[in-house]
């Protein structure tokens, strides 16, 4: 595999895992996806439904056959038995295995027994190792804690940490008072790191998208910050960080699982160097779902449309109306691809996100 360049973290729902098959060539080689699972909408406790959603998300992955992936079971309740005294973590890396993906499960420091037996034995049995996933909360404890707490999650599972990766995930970031902080607690914490050259990977997350677009009117331009992009910048400039991690966002998705998801206006997403541009239709207008046309006419036009040329979500912007308006999994779809191929294509051209 190439050098790990870019570490996004997706939502396992039906727009991010396209997408995944959507990418060029080259943000494929570099890139390392950190897929969450989507919980069951009911019956959380139940293990019938937890299996249908890991068994779902895991047949969509084959996209990504034979590449690397970190898969997070985290938003799944890890400690019901699914199958055989395996549970949830256990059971999403063997089903996503199956499909031929190279998958690498997440644990975090206060993970019950289940999920961190089943970590220990799928490296045990496989010797692919296991990723370890700290929260913004965890991360503002003091930073040699968090490496001894480290240091006893390894041993504990018979993991050495070059078969490990560790992701530093900051939470969402609004704002430049936010962009210093964090980006001084993630190098307060790397410079604590004992062996931080012998981790397989480090990453660093943030994610800067809003929630929702409902600050933004219908076809009024919203221009949002990428305030993630801006605290990898300066974490990059820190002073004695013993090792610079792999840059890690959100894409074009808010840090935080909402609630119940509503019907979305045509819409589109777009990055570009320093935030991005956002606009979308109206819900209940005529023209429903054909308003994406214009939406990406609009985008097209804009002095930062980086061109048809970067990929296949860029080349459909630019000629809408060669395909169909799709729908709310189309418009992520487009907006994630498109992120993906311009953030690899930035750090393998300008070292920067």
């Amino acid at each position: 595999m190439a050098d790990v360049l870019y570490a996004p973290v997706l939502k396992g729902r039906q727009g991010e895992l396209a997408a995944l098959s959507m990418i060029q060539p080259v943000t494929r080689r570099h890139a390392l996806p950190v897929l969450e699972i989507m919980p069951p909408a009911d019956e959380v406790y139940a293990a019938a439904a937890l299996r249908s959603a890991i068994e779902r998300t895991a047949t969509k992955l084959k996209v990504w056959a034979g590449q690397r992936l970190l898969l997070d079971a985290g938003l799944l309740t890890t400690e019901v038995e699914l199958r055989d005294g395996v549970g949830a973590v256990g059971f999403s890396v063997a089903a996503a295995a199956d499909h031929g993906v190279e998958v690498t499960p997440i644990v975090r420091l206060n993970d019950g027994p289940l999920a961190r037996r089943d970590a220990a034995t799928w490296h045990a049995d496989t010797r692919r190792g296991i990723a370890v996933r700290l929260s913004a909360e965890e991360l503002d404890e003091d930073a040699q804690d968090i490496d001894e707490a480290l240091t006893e999650l390894l041993q504990g599972l018979g993991v050495d940490r070059r078969d490990a990766d560790l992701v530093l995930d900051l939470g969402p970031v609004a704002g430049d008072l936010m962009v210093r902080a964090h980006s001084r607690l993630a190098a307060d914490v790397l410079r604590e790191l004992s062996g931080a050259q012998e981790w397989r990977e480090v990453i660093v997350s943030s994610g800067a998208f809003p929630a929702d677009l409902s600050a933004y009117p219908a076809w009024v331009l919203g221009e949002p910050p990428r305030y993630d992009a801006a605290l990898y910048d300066q974490l990059r400039q820190r002073r004695r960080v013993p090792r610079q991690p792999v840059f890690s966002d959100y894409a074009v998705t808010h840090p935080i699982l909402a609630g119940i998801a509503h019907r979305p206006s045509p819409q589109l997403r777009y990055t570009v160097a320093d935030r991005w541009l956002v606009l979308k239709g109206r819900l209940n207008d005529p023209q429903s779902h054909a308003q994406f046309y214009d939406v990406c006419e609009t985008i097209a036009s804009h002095a930062d449309f980086v061109g048809a040329a970067l990929g296949r979500a860029d080349a459909r912007i630019a000629n809408s109306r060669g395909g169909g308006p799709g729908n709310a999994s189309t418009w992520r779809e487009v907006g994630t691809t498109h992120h993906l191929d311009y953030v690899v294509q930035r750090i393998t051209t300008l070292g920067e996100p």
